[in-house]
């Protein structure tokens, strides 16, 4: 293993696996890996080796694709699987989920390395590597402040818009590759306008070719499933090559690919490279942990053992700087390998080290065929990849259901087709932060009635048959009372009070979903209670749990309100209030009340 990434790991668990019993309790519980091992049964080997072979052969045309997406050498693409399958494996509590160069991610570090390479190929690989490493530290650091809950603030309606704009990019960042033309610029709408401007330039043969490879592709994937269509295409694509020699008809080639393990390289780190580059860094961080460890749960559920989200976080983190070492460039969780391994009989994280093994082959003895391989069929599997990443289906439904998380979905593909994928994902993840911000700020409530089934008091539905009881007002809060919604709760209350006919003379707040409650809120519950108190109306507490009588008990009004105006139940202070009111009624020469 990897020295500086066990350093890290240390450091980023905390050492505590050291302190725990020296060197065999860090393997132990530090790298799962090891604890597989140790319990590992003979009769799971094959599955096992037949699973890593099988996400090793149909992964190899894919991370090569994805390298050419970055615009690095198809080779790193290679490095990049490596070093993810050796770093994930020995972290991840997954034993499932392989890990590798993924479209989505590839053509988000694409988008933020090449408006600084200047176009220099040398400057390209640096930079590719730099944010390898630096989102392998964001997903490290996250694991240390164990902040493995990141992953819920990419929305869904976020995740289907950038999912949707991704897709439409990273088809036209392959348009070149299909047409035999040089496209100019990153951004959608200009390499689109640049193929239209040269379509009269198109190169025939490649175009031609092309097509056939996507047809291919696509009929594949539609009658023949269980058949892996990148690698297909990739045969008979080399094949082809080597019979027709296509590289004498203008049919542009991969080339020469060295042969080897890849040098472990610390690339030289500029301060305004790595400024630039922090941005990105910390949306690839966010993307590759959200499709993670949604992944990794997934096919934990299926096959009945739990993940550690944190844990998750390493393994990734790792495979991230471990590539950067390795000359590589970002990577995620693949859910096509994955799939692949799980369908395959896969039992452990064994799968992904075999795979590792079949990339070390193929690296030492195999690399010639890649010489052979024509781009455009780089870009036909690009192309297809993207078609089946999109979300059209799912924003469909997302349009039936809530039209402004539609909305929120097109924004954000929008923002990715005009300003880029970067900014585009950033834009999501504020998106994600405004909706939870104006879900708490605007937060659900209710007026309860009285079930005339049962006596009990509910938010009723409209045709439920149940009744209010007059001069008793119940409101029931759906959200914990803090700075960012107590003057709209506060303003609702005394609106509902107001409001009210015949006047309020008790108001009930069934307190059993406000868990939680700030300095802020409470003052502002202070205020609210004075001045109805002044009116003559009675605030009285139901079922309130302890946070929020202790934050009472600290601005001074549990004891104010006293503790007989606090009640168990709603059911309780309304027989309260009725037994009052029934009193005060048979009182000589008093008035109805």
């Amino acid at each position: 293993m990897n020295h500086g990434i066990l350093s890290l790991h240390i450091f980023f668990t905390g050492g505590s696996y050291m302190k725990a019993g020296g060197l065999f309790a860090f393997l132990g519980s530090g790298l799962p890996l090891i604890t597989t091992l140790r319990g590992y049964r003979l009769a799971w080997l094959g599955k096992d080796s037949i699973a890593g072979l099988s996400a090793c052969i149909v992964s190899i045309p894919s991370v090569i694709a994805y390298a050419e997406l970055v615009h690095l050498p198809a080779i790193t693409g290679l490095y990049a699987a490596l070093a993810a399958a050796i770093g994930y494996a020995l972290f991840s509590s997954s034993r499932h989920v392989i890990a590798g160069p993924d479209a989505a991610i590839g053509l988000l570090a694409g988008s933020a390395i090449l408006p600084l390479s200047g176009g220099d190929p040398a400057r390209i690989v640096v930079l590719a590597a730099v944010l390898s490493i630096l989102s392998g530290i964001v997903l490290l650091l996250a694991a240390r402040l164990k902040l493995g809950v990141i992953a819920d603030l990419l929305s869904r309606p976020v995740l289907i818009g950038y999912l949707n704009g991704a897709s439409l990019v990273l088809i036209a960042t392959q348009l070149g590759k299909m047409f035999g033309i040089k496209t100019e610029g990153e951004e959608f709408f200009q390499i689109v306008y640049t193929v239209f401007e040269k379509l009269s330039e198109t190169h025939l043969a490649t175009f031609f070719f092309g097509v056939l490879l996507i047809a291919l592709l696509v009929g594949l994937a539609r009658w023949l499933p269980r058949v892996p269509g990148a690698l297909a295409v990739c045969a008979v694509a080399i094949t082809a090559t080597f019979i027709l020699d296509l590289g004498s008809y203008g049919i542009a080639l991969v080339g020469e690919v060295p042969s080897g393990f890849p040098l472990l390289t610390i690339p030289a780190v500029r301060w305004a490279d790595l400024a630039a580059l922090a941005p990105a860094a910390v949306a690839i961080a966010f993307l590759a942990f959200s499709d993670g460890i949604l992944l990794a749960q997934t096919f934990a559920e299926k096959n009945g053992y739990e993940v550690r989200p944190n844990r998750e976080l390493v393994s990734l983190g790792s495979a991230n700087i471990l590539a950067g070492l390795w000359q590589g460039f970002p990577v995620s969780a693949s859910q096509s390998r994955t799939s692949i391994v799980d369908s395959a009989g896969g039992k452990t994280q064994l799968a992904q080290v075999i795979l590792a093994l079949g990339l070390l082959l193929f690296l030492f003895f195999l690399t010639g065929l890649v010489a052979l391989l024509p781009k455009v069929a780089l870009g036909a599997i690009l192309i297809v990849t993207a078609i089946g990443m999109l979300e059209v289906a799912s924003l469909k439904g997302l349009y039936k259901i809530d039209r402004v998380e539609a909305g929120i979905a097109l924004g954000v593909t929008a923002a990715i087709l005009l300003a880029g994928v970067v900014p585009g994902i950033i834009l999501g993840l504020l998106l994600s932060l405004i909706m939870v911000l104006v879900g708490v700020s605007r937060p659900r409530d209710a007026v309860l009635r009285r079930l005339r089934s049962d006596g009990k008091f509910h938010d009723c539905l409209e045709d439920e048959e149940a009744e209010s009881v007059p001069g008793l007002l119940v409101y029931r809060l759906y959200a914990p009372l803090i700075f960012a919604n107590a003057r709209h709760v506060m303003t609702r209350v005394r609106t509902l009070v107001d409001e009210a006919v015949p006047p309020v003379k008790w108001l009930v707040i069934d307190a059993q979903a406000i868990h939680d409650m700030d300095v802020t809120a409470a003052q502002r519950f202070v205020e609210l209670h004075r001045e109805l108190s002044d009116e003559g109306v009675e605030v009285k507490i139901a079922d309130a749990p302890r946070p929020f009588r202790e934050e009472l008990a600290k601005v001074g009004l549990s004891e104010e309100i006293g503790g007989a105006d606090f009640y168990v139940s709603v059911k309780q202070a309304t027989q309260d209030f009725e037994r009052q009111i029934a009193a005060a009624n048979e009182k000589p020469g008093s008035a109805p009340a």
